[in-house]
């Protein structure tokens, strides 16, 4: 189920009072269970206090609304080190971490690009080493993880 605008716009402007960034909100079924589950993160990364807080204002907003017609479960929480980065707001939050990057070439042809993102931006990619990879050409990215 698509979450419709003003409901979005109401959770992104409840998690921004809140010091942090909706990173995603998505609505759907789980078995016959109702959810509606919300990412959102800082900088420094999201505590357990600050989604509990974002958790009690989004359903206080939403009972005002009248969001759902039936019960629903609300849940909040980091979208993790691991998320799959896709818009040019996931790649300017990661600028100067080391990431995988996986794209098409002009040939059409599936590629990978592992380094540290020095920027980016609508138009392209960044990288460290020099290279550049054109935005429209990315499939999506993750972070590296040096354990």
């Amino acid at each position: 189920m698509k979450l419709d605008d003003k409901i979005i716009g109401e959770i992104e402007r409840i998690v921004a009072a809140l010091g942090a960034e909706l990173y995603e909100a998505k609505y759907f079924f789980s078995g016959k269970t109702a959810v509606l589950r919300v990412f959102a993160d800082t900088p420094s990364g999201i505590t357990l206090d600050e989604c509990s807080a974002i958790s009690k204002k989004i359903s206080l907003c939403l009972d005002e609304i009248d969001f759902s017609k039936g019960a629903y479960t609300l849940e909040v929480s980091s979208p993790g080190i691991t998320r799959m980065l896709v818009s040019v707001r996931d790649f300017e939050r990661v600028v100067g971490k080391e990431l995988s990057v996986r794209y098409k070439n002009s040939d059409g042809n599936l590629r990978k690009k592992s380094g540290v993102l020095k920027a980016s931006s609508e138009e392209k990619l960044i990288f460290e080493s020099g290279e550049e990879i054109d935005f429209a050409s990315v499939l999506n990215g993750k972070l590296t993880i040096n354990l």
